[in-house]
């Protein structure tokens, strides 16, 4: 999750998992307690680069993880956001990539980041005042209402825990980053469905291969015909640069009925159908091996229905 994540947004910090252990517990937590006493926004600065905590109420400099947190109930004041009821024993706060199943997850993000995120989840509804930011705000509030929420950060986070400027935090249940994880590999795949590499960015052999088979180039795609169809043909590269997927595309006007993994967007009185599949060996873009095939294959797969 925190390399397929960070990869795609191109962030420089870890993913942090945050843990709330309850006093009814029986779970360690002897182990990485802070030396000195420190800030929750601190802790989580740290475990960005790489550190882990297990902290106790007394391992708090600040007050307000105290409460927001649930160790403690506040007598005079209502404090918000904050975990209830409060029966909190331990906070453990560590990069995601050592944590088993953390109840949040916080990413540093700058707001470049934050909006492609928002744009994955449909949008996130963000609820910030400046104060109690990392603690309640991308802590407390999504542990609570199980939903992210965004933090612009406080002038403590800011000043004592090293935070950038441009720095702000989304809090999330874990699950939520899962859906994040999941949009991306699809993303990786299919590039949005429609997108591909570059055709200049193609190695000239594949290119050619391509034209020997009737395929003209795009910008970023191959277009020709396969049984008086047309086709178009994207080639999606993994994360490690490699040339991994291929997505064919075929336009189809009325409406029609696929079966899975096959596609369907409408478009009007078209129906774009489309198929992303893993080369793994099937296909062999240097010789074109195996191409026209599987686009036959979807092309047999396809009834039409309706004009």
């Amino acid at each position: 999750m925190d390399k397929t994540i960070r990869s795609h947004l191109g962030s420089r910090y870890k993913l942090v998992g945050v843990r709330i252990i309850d006093k009814s517990s029986n779970e360690d937590i002897s182990s990485n307690r802070p030396k000195k006493k420190v800030r929750f926004c601190e802790m989580v600065r740290r475990a960005a680069d790489g550190e882990s905590f297990t902290a106790v109420v007394d391992d708090f400099e600040c007050m307000n993880p105290i409460f927001t947190l649930g160790f403690e109930k506040p007598e005079y004041v209502d404090v918000q956001p904050r975990i209830t009821p409060a029966n909190t024993k331990a906070v453990k706060v560590a990069p995601v990539e050592e944590m088993k199943d953390p109840d949040i997850i916080l990413a540093i993000l700058n707001p470049k980041q934050a909006m492609d995120v928002s744009a994955m989840l449909d949008g996130i509804d963000a609820h910030f005042s400046g104060s109690l930011a990392v603690c309640g705000e991308a802590t407390a509030k999504p542990y609570m209402d199980r939903a992210p929420n965004l933090t612009l950060l406080c002038g403590g986070a800011r000043t004592f825990a090293d935070y950038r400027d441009s720095d702000l935090i989304l809090g999330a249940p874990l699950e939520t980053f899962r859906k994040i994880k999941e949009y991306i590999e699809k993303f990786s795949k299919t590039c949005s469905a429609l997108c591909g590499c570059k055709t200049s960015d193609i190695p000239p052999r594949i290119i050619e291969s391509f034209k020997n088979l009737g395929f003209e180039k795009g910008t970023d795609y191959f277009f020709g015909k396969v049984k008086d169809q047309n086709v178009r043909i994207y080639l999606n590269k993994d994360f490690e640069g490699r040339i991994k997927y291929i997505t064919l595309h075929l336009p189809i006007k009325g409406d029609v009925k696929v079966e899975g993994p096959i596609i369907t967007r409408k478009r009007g009185n078209w129906t774009d159908v489309s198929l992303t599949l893993d080369i793994d060996g099937a296909i062999d873009l240097n010789t074109g091996k195996g191409l026209v095939e599987a686009i036959e294959d979807v092309i047999q797969k396809i009834e039409k229905v309706g004009t």
